[in-house]
């Protein structure tokens, strides 16, 4: 109901609107989900990363396994975000941690009566944090004189200036012969408080003359050529200086932890040191199991690995090219079921949310044979194997092979932005390959593909020749019409979010035959759909046949949508007829 255009007498008048129904979008299905190992960041934490230089600088880099070189390798073939969840071997469950759980370099600093007063650790676990250098240094700042006399207990003094004082900071009352130390609670008019804590046990005269000045600490950090300085840290948590508090805030190499030591003000200060390193660092990767990268998920509070990265509703491919880290230690049977315990949650996972796509390697063999067992193992739709591995160079000017997962995600993210998700990732250049572990013939592409099994062929630089999927149903082939559905599947529940609660009506079901209806027909004009004409390619159906009586009395409100995705041309025929002689 629209407002009157007419003025009418002072009153009550409704001006309703219609609710806006925004309309359907594409859904994004470029962001990977990488699981991995990495040199140093935050365990068990998907972060969202939008570079190679972002990833770097929070993770590091570790040619000890393949998470660093495939995210490299991801953002060089088209990846423009991704998540990573950095995993390694930490104690569940609250078990006490053993030498082979990753630990954080830690280094505790001991105070005037020699008590431990701080824990100094890298940011996070890691063997990088035992080349971090911290030294401290005692130091001092804001001075002024007494101007009025205190006597023993009092809680205040009159000083000359209060420029620079600041709540919670440690200050020393000193004349020729006595010091007090307290920590101020106040500041008023050129007039500095103090609680019953801190008393004053000495007489100050004035005239003697008498200083205050203010106690503080500094903490030196270097790391390589990275150098950080805090100033003025003070150890009272009242103060915005609190030491903890500062460089948890400030500081990207190391954190802070008040020991609490029952030592009384100045003695709590740490001593200052020349610079040490931090030690005790460890990866927690020698002893790193399949269960390590699968995780657990107890709720928000305690989520780790694959299944953390699950609740990441932008991932939309998800990658573990160390998964192969297994079989790289332990050729054969051993390694072999590890591997594959990592891969078969990654694919259940997507089976399970039916919103995601996995991207699976196959081992780093010359033997085809192993490679096609090894992908029989898997029916799915929700899956696709790569193999043979793709060499990239390192900085040292030397080749690392790696698995081609994370590449083949850099690929998707490329085709999706180019050309949309209907298109199949295969036939594009690999940016930055140098060469495969294994060159594979003709007749070796053919009999893989036939197993589906998406193979690399040197034509033209490097290429993916190949975009089936793990799945024997012919419906569910190739990989462009899954990730379709997927994409399909995002954009649905995103756009559909206002339809619970609504009336389940000829009403609501009109509103949503013309939103979708709208969509799709947008998305066939793009070329994701066969068929020339939108009632050849699909079809929206909303109405009584699909929300019967007893559907609707229970709540339950049904759309049906029927498409005919696109299908990439695997095999192209080529007639050549040659005319003999001019009358034949």
């Amino acid at each position: 109901m629209r407002p009157s255009a007419e003025l009418r007498p002072p009153g009550v008048y409704p001006a309703m609107a219609e609710p806006v129904i925004s309309p359907l979008q594409i859904a994004d299905t470029k962001t990977a989900g990488f699981i991995g190992i990495a040199q140093k960041g935050p365990i068990d934490e998907p972060r969202r990363i939008t570079s190679w230089d972002e990833f770097a600088e929070l993770y590091g880099y570790t040619s000890e396994s393949y998470l660093s070189d495939s995210i490299e390798a991801y953002f060089r073939n088209g990846g423009q975000a991704c998540f990573v969840v950095r995993v390694a071997h930490v104690p569940r469950d609250d078990s006490h941690p053993g030498m082979e759980h990753a630990a954080a370099a830690i280094r505790v600093v001991k105070d005037d009566w020699n008590k431990p007063t701080l824990r100094i650790s890298a940011l996070n676990e890691g063997r990088w944090g035992n080349n971090i250098w911290v030294s401290f240094e005692h130091s001092t700042g804001a001075t002024a004189l007494l101007t009025q006399d205190l006597e023993i207990g009092v809680g205040e003094a009159l000083v000359s200036s209060t420029r620079g004082f600041k709540v919670g900071q440690l200050v020393r009352l000193y004349d020729r012969e006595n010091s007090d130390y307290v920590i101020l609670t106040d500041i008023g008019e050129r007039v500095l408080r103090w609680g019953p804590e801190t008393p004053v046990n000495r007489l100050h005269r004035a005239a003697s003359p008498t200083y205050l000045e203010v106690l503080s600490f500094e903490l030196h950090v270097a790391l390589k050529d990275r150098r950080e300085v805090f100033k003025g840290l003070q150890m009272h948590p009242s103060s915005r200086q609190y030491a903890p508090r500062v460089i948890a805030a400030e500081s990207r190499l190391v954190k802070l932890d008040d020991l609490k030591a029952n030592s009384p003000p100045p003695h709590n200060l740490p001593e200052p040191e020349p610079p040490t390193k931090l030690s005790a660092g460890r990866d927690g990767t020698d002893k790193i199991t399949p269960d390590d990268f699968i995780g657990v998920d107890h709720g928000p509070s305690n989520r780790s690995g694959l299944l953390a990265m699950c609740t990441v509703a932008e991932a939309a491919t998800l990658v573990c090219p160390d998964a192969m880290i297994f079989l790289d230690r332990a050729p054969g049977p051993e390694g072999e079921v590890k591997t594959q315990r990592v891969q078969d949650a990654l694919i259940e996972r997507c089976e399970v949310l039916k919103d995601r796509f996995a991207i699976i390697d196959c081992p780093q063999t010359r033997d085809i044979e192993v490679v096609k067992r090894w992908r029989r193992r898997t029916d799915s739709s929700y899956a696709a194997y790569y193999w043979p591995w793709v060499g990239v160079p390192r900085t040292d000017g030397t080749i690392k092979r790696i698995p081609p997962s994370g590449i083949m995600a850099g690929v998707f993210a490329r085709c999706d932005h180019a050309d949309g998700v209907h298109q199949a990732p295969a036939n594009v250049p690999i940016a930055g390959a140098i060469d495969l572990s294994v060159p594979v013939t003709e007749d070796d592409l053919g009999a893989l593909n036939a197993e589906g099994i998406n193979v690399f062929r040197i034509a033209r630089g490097i290429r993916p020749w190949g975009a089936r999927t793990a799945s024997s149903d012919p419906d569910w082939r190739f990989v462009n019409v899954r990730r379709l559905f997927i994409m399909l599947r995002r954009s649905l529940e995103a756009g559909m979010q206002w339809v619970p609660f609504e009336n389940n009506d000829n009403k609501t079901w009109e509103s949503l035959t013309d939103m979708v209806t709208a969509f799709m027909g947008d998305i066939h004009q793009m070329g994701m759909f066969s068929g020339g004409k939108p009632e050849d390619s699909f079809y929206v159906r909303c109405n009584e046949e699909t929300n019967p009586p007893d559907a609707v009395n229970k709540g339950i409100l049904t759309i049906q949508i029927g498409l005919a995705p696109s299908i990439p041309a695997e095999f192209i025929t080529i007639s050549v007829v040659e005319k003999m002689t001019p009358d034949a």
